[in-house]
């Protein structure tokens, strides 16, 4: 089976917008967001100083910033792109169609553990603690599997499923999960897990699945976007992949 067929800017959503892990509905607004996050991570792209070659035009996000984050060992190309193309997108403005229209894009990326922390820490930071459904989320790789260690607002769950919870404090919890593709879905799994130290019983797990599941759909986009490469490691996470 080929596993989670996306690409880089997906990651970015999910590293740099964890919010959107948890809008958790391809509704046209997340569809929206998604187009604009990658308009945004493209142009801060081409701003960093790279290499025009093999048709295109290569960088490191060794050597800048892309939504205030830099990633040590990610590249991205831009084909089609030459000197003259990748001076007109900056000087008139990095569109989402001007992107679609001009070029493919191609990522590799090995992002490893402490750089995901940081950029998930910096994210539920940008939430005040009294709207917050997670309060901490802590993540250890495994192969093919994360787990995650954290805190959470059960009574702030989407769809209310723990409206009998008479309190508004955050709960501990562990869960242990991985994510397959089925069909132009990716769907999350919970392998284990427990919440005030308690065990998940299946009938929990399923109240989180239905919360969260499925956590994206490619059918509702209107351009190409796939992962040819998704892996899961105790070094961190490796995705490569192309948009449009």
């Amino acid at each position: 089976m080929k596993l989670l067929k996306i690409h880089f800017v997906i990651i970015l959503i999910l590293l740099l917008n964890p919010s959107s892990l948890f809008s958790l509905t391809m509704s046209n607004n997340v569809i929206e967001h998604f187009k604009k996050t990658v308009q945004e991570c493209c142009e801060d792209a081409l701003e960093i100083r790279g290499e025009y070659k093999n048709n295109g035009y290569y960088v490191s996000l060794r050597d800048g910033i892309v939504k205030g984050y830099s990633f040590n060992n990610v590249k991205v190309k831009f084909e089609n792109v030459n000197e003259n193309i990748r001076k007109d997108l900056l000087n008139t403005g990095v569109s989402f169609f001007a992107l679609q229209s001009k070029c493919k894009i191609k990522v590799a990326a090995d992002i490893s553990p402490f750089e995901f922390q940081q950029i998930i820490n910096n994210e539920i930071g940008r939430s005040s603690t009294a709207k917050r459904i997670f309060n901490k989320a802590e993540f250890d790789f495994e192969s093919n599997a994360v787990v995650v260690n954290g805190s959470l607002n059960m009574k702030r769950v989407p769809g209310n499923p723990f409206a009998m919870i008479s309190n508004d404090e955050f709960s501990p919890f562990r869960v242990r999960i991985s994510a397959n593709m089925v069909g132009s879905k990716i769907y999350l799994s919970i392998i284990d897990g427990t919440i005030n130290g308690e065990e998940m019983s299946p009938e929990l797990k399923n109240v989180f699945l239905n919360w969260l599941n499925p956590l994206w759909d490619f059918s509702k986009l209107d351009f190409n976007c796939e992962i040819n490469e998704y892996k899961i490691t105790p070094s961190g996470l490796r995705i490569v992949g192309t948009v449009f």
